[in-house]
């Protein structure tokens, strides 16, 4: 019973680079798609270009291009491990950004609390944490980062 209680109370270490692997698949997954169906669908690349003009973006037409290229590169390079913590980074800003130009109108409410409630509920808070989280916990061990760049014993 006490090692259930350790396993449920203070984490499982043995499935660290599993939810690493995961988390890397999934986030990497939704940006390198959002990016492919941008850069490469007609009707999801003026979706994202009339985003840009409704958020007062100069240039709305090349910064949406630019971003969603950077979805599709950077958001591949996390599915694969590779400069996982630079492809985070990258993937952060677009997430704050977003989150500061185009989400933040969704945010209601008189009160501090309700509106950083309401902060906490939108997908870029979550997708940020996420990707903060393969900053501060690496690549994980089944990643290309771990192949190439860790020196071998």
């Amino acid at each position: 019973m006490i090692d259930l209680y350790r396993a449920l109370g203070l984490g499982a270490p043995a499935l660290m680079d599993v939810a690493l692997l995961v988390a890397r698949i999934v986030v990497g997954g939704m940006f390198f798609l959002s990016g492919f169906y941008k850069l490469f669908a007609p009707s999801q690349a003026e979706k994202m270009q009339q985003t840009m003009v409704e958020a007062g973006v100069v240039a709305p037409r090349q910064t949406a291009r630019f971003v969603s290229v950077c979805e599709f590169v950077f958001g591949g390079l996390l599915i694969l491990g590779l400069f996982t913590s630079l492809s985070a980074l990258v993937l952060i800003v677009i997430c704050m950004v977003a989150l500061a130009t185009v989400a933040a109108k969704s945010v209601e409410g008189a009160s501090l609390g309700y509106r950083l409630s309401s902060y906490f509920d939108l997908p870029e808070t979550l997708l940020m944490v996420i990707l903060f989280g393969l900053i501060a916990g690496g690549p994980g061990r089944w990643s290309l980062d771990v192949v190439l760049f860790l020196p071998r014993p």
